[in-house]
């Protein structure tokens, strides 16, 4: 009997060890089935986060080809908004090319306007170079022409309405200048379109080295009429004003015609200097509806005798020759 409850005994404490090591197991396979609840679900939340992801790239891409398509669509309008502007200025160039060279071609015949006597020029005269001047209203002005040593200056109000002042550089030619002289300036034929309101200054270069003031005055502004029987026969004009060291002479006027500097032998006033009425020679442009402006030299400017900043040629007794460049 003590066997059987023995061995009872034992049985029962292999089926509570058995019971144990089936608990035991239960209990691990819960971790298990936990521990894979909790892998999946990270798992599922990698999977959603990587879907999102996507998504999102997707919507990137989309976003830079929409981005992409519309900088090509922007680059190819600027491009032929470029190709228009270089075309539409092309166009603009060639526009003003031709209207200048229109301008230009009627320079010419606008000094001839201006001039009237210039188509009865001697055939001896040296045309040195020719230039338009435009005077506005209500400014004031000042114009240096070095090449061929003219300034001008004009006060505010000299004019009514625009006004242009024609200027021609003659070199050389049959100048009759008073007995006792001799150019020493280029001469210069002058022209106003409409009449004046204030005298303007003009400045006449010369080849004179002033060195002391008592030399001033061997310097003489001379005038003369361009159109026959008195062309080119200059008289002096008891004007304008001479300074040590200035190779330029000054001289206020409101009616043109030719101009130049003389030098008087020995300081002595020249027989016949000034002798003639000055408006009896005087001549003014009446081109009253000239207003095409230029302020380039015409086609005729040359240097047929007059090289830059040079004083021009003068004659002496009806003979063309080139001043000196010191006295």
């Amino acid at each position: 009997m003590s066997n059987v409850l023995e061995e009872m005994r034992q049985e029962q404490e292999k089926l509570i060890e058995e019971k144990q090591i089936i608990t035991e197991d239960n209990e691990k396979l819960k971790l298990k089935v936990v521990d894979m609840e909790e892998k999946e679900e990270q798992y599922l939340k990698e999977k959603q986060i990587i879907i999102d992801d996507v998504q999102i790239l997707k919507t990137d891409i989309s976003k830079k080809d929409k981005v992409i398509a519309k900088l090509t669509s922007q680059v190819e309008e600027q491009s032929q908004n470029e190709k228009q502007i270089i075309t539409e200025k092309d166009l603009y160039i060639a526009k003003l090319v031709k209207e200048r060279s229109k301008e230009t071609s009627s320079i010419g015949l606008q000094f001839n306007y201006l001039i009237p006597s210039m188509d009865s020029l001697d055939s001896s005269v040296i045309i040195a170079g020719q230039k338009l001047f435009i005077l506005q209203r209500d400014r004031s002005h000042s114009f240096q022409w070095e090449k061929y040593g003219f300034r001008l200056e004009s006060p505010q109000g000299a004019v009514s309405k625009d006004t242009e002042v024609a200027v021609i550089a003659l070199a050389g030619g049959n100048f009759k200048v008073p007995k006792g002289t001799v150019l020493v300036s280029a001469v210069y034929a002058i022209s106003v379109s409409k009449a004046l309101l204030k005298p303007l200054v003009i400045e006449l270069q010369h080849c004179v080295d002033l060195r002391n003031t008592s030399q001033t005055g061997c310097l003489k502004f001379v005038r003369a009429p361009l159109k026959s029987p008195n062309a080119y026969q200059f008289s002096i004009v008891e004007e304008g004003s001479f300074s040590v060291g200035n190779r330029y002479g000054s001289i206020e006027r409101d009616e043109f015609c030719a101009f130049g500097i003389v030098h008087v032998g020995n300081g002595d006033t020249p027989n016949g200097g000034g002798t003639g009425s000055e408006n009896d020679t005087q001549t003014q442009g009446t081109n009253n509806d000239s207003e095409e402006e230029t302020n380039g030299d015409t086609p005729n400017d040359s240097s047929n005798g007059a090289g830059e900043n040079s004083s021009g040629g003068g004659a002496t007794s009806s003979t063309s020759t080139t001043p000196p460049h010191s006295m």
